[in-house]
């Protein structure tokens, strides 16, 4: 059933019969939706529609049904911040609005709505009743995040209300620090290691790594304060098992926290990943869009990972040719390498074999590039970068210093070049 306000989808609850479960020592956390609430740690989720003066938000809803009444959360994310005082005042109004028309339409009586705030973030509370039931709706407005909570209390739960209310009481949005730490708790857990698929090179061979790596944590240092300096990745940790596969790598924007997590592995005989995106206030809405690449098919996909890879390798063992595939079995593209001296070029197609990128590098003795150019599908070039190196005993380099050669005028002053800080360790 499609349901546009979450008001009306606990109004039918009245009419349902409940299934008691015990919330007092509950807590259910939503990594998605940011926020904790004491309420059973299984709910019913479906997807949330919710109308606004400027268009509509998207997001999600669950429900529970307990002892304590017909409780919903939902959460929705418009595609522009509300901060303006007037367009607040616009959104709330019209949200009160839409709750007394769905309460008229069910006979319920309404009261005005009641100013409150979460984390001094502005709210709005009301309250319907009817002889067989009353609705109590919370709704709070967090930047271009509209939370939407309520509870139904038909006449035998009535006595309820004050749990009922200290359960919408405990309702709180998770810090950024809280975020992370769920999030590394929640997963994805790591992918089955075995059996291993022969395979002439390994993602560390594939990454230039020398010797028995175990981990590389890389930290990115920007040379100058620009726009591009302060969105995207800031550092991320790479783990690896002795025999140089890729186990599990984190990635953290630039405030330091948690921005993704994937993990790889074997699954039905192919190299895969599962990845979890961790969404935080200040980015995107997720609803706005999703890992780069072709649109996806509705071909069903394995709950199992995401993505898969196909590898070849040369005579020399070195990578010629990686293929991405989603775990559907959508081409999302393939990167083609060719080798000859000290130079390396790689190309960037899609699967009917269009050339969308082509990279040019220039290899040091160690096999670092030195020197990239960065082509369009046309041949035009869009950048060219140059490195220096240092390196550890292993032969495996610590720091890398790039500085932007070429290039158009506004991406030179947004992104000058950077300065790479690498800790490795070893098995």
């Amino acid at each position: 059933m499609r349901r546009l306000v979450l008001i009306a989808a606990l109004t039918i609850a009245i009419l349902s019969p409940a299934t008691a479960q015990s919330s007092a020592t509950t807590r259910f956390v939503s990594l998605e939706g940011r926020f904790a609430i004491a309420l059973p740690d299984r709910a019913d989720v479906r997807r949330m529609n919710m109308p606004t003066p400027f268009g509509y938000a998207h997001g999600h809803q669950h429900e529970w049904e307990t002892k304590e009444g017909s409780f919903g959360v939902g959460y929705a994310d418009t595609f522009q911040r509300v901060s303006k005082p007037e367009d607040v005042k616009k959104f709330f109004d019209a949200a009160a609005e839409r709750f007394r028309n769905v309460a008229a339409a069910n006979g319920f009586k309404i009261g005005e709505p009641k100013k409150i705030t979460l984390d001094e973030r502005p709210g709005i509370e009301q309250r319907a009743d009817l002889p067989a039931a009353t609705v109590i709706r919370r709704l709070f407005l967090v930047s271009r995040r509209v939370y939407e909570t309520a509870v139904v209390l038909k006449n035998n739960q009535r006595k309820s209300e004050g749990a009922a209310i200290g359960v919408l009481d405990s309702f709180r949005l998770l810090t950024d620090r809280e975020i992370t730490e769920e999030a590394l708790k929640a997963g994805p857990g790591p992918l089955p290691q075995t059996p291993e698929i022969p395979r002439a090179g390994s993602d560390a061979d594939d990454e230039n790594l020398r010797g028995r790596v175990k981990s590389v944590h890389t930290e990115i240092q920007y040379l100058t304060d620009t726009p591009l300096a302060r969105m995207g990745m800031r550092s991320w940790l790479e783990t690896y098992n002795q025999t140089g596969n890729l186990l599990r790598k984190e990635t953290y924007d630039t405030r330091n926290n948690l921005d993704l997590i994937t993990v790889y592995g074997y699954v039905d005989g192919t190299r895969v990943a599962a990845f979890k995106f961790i969404d935080r206030e200040y980015g995107p809405p997720l609803a706005s869009g999703g890992a780069a690449g072709p649109a996806i098919s509705d071909r069903k996909m394995d709950p199992r990972y995401q993505q898969r890879f196909v590898f070849k390798y040369d005579e020399k063992k070195r990578l010629s040719e990686k293929t991405e595939f989603r775990s559907n079995g959508d081409f999302m593209d393939r990167h083609v390498y060719k080798y000859e001296g000290n130079q390396k070029e790689e190309l960037v197609y899609l699967e009917n074999g269009t050339l969308t990128r082509r990279f040019f590098y220039i290899l040091d003795d160690k096999g670092n590039q030195i020197e990239s150019t960065d082509f369009d599908a046309d041949g035009k070039v869009l950048a060219k970068i140059s490195y220096t190196y240092e390196y550890d005993a292993n032969g495996n380099w610590t720091k890398r210093t790039s500085s932007r050669k070429e290039g158009s005028e506004t991406l030179r002053k947004l992104d000058p070049g950077n300065v790479l800080v690498r800790t490795i360790t070893y098995y």
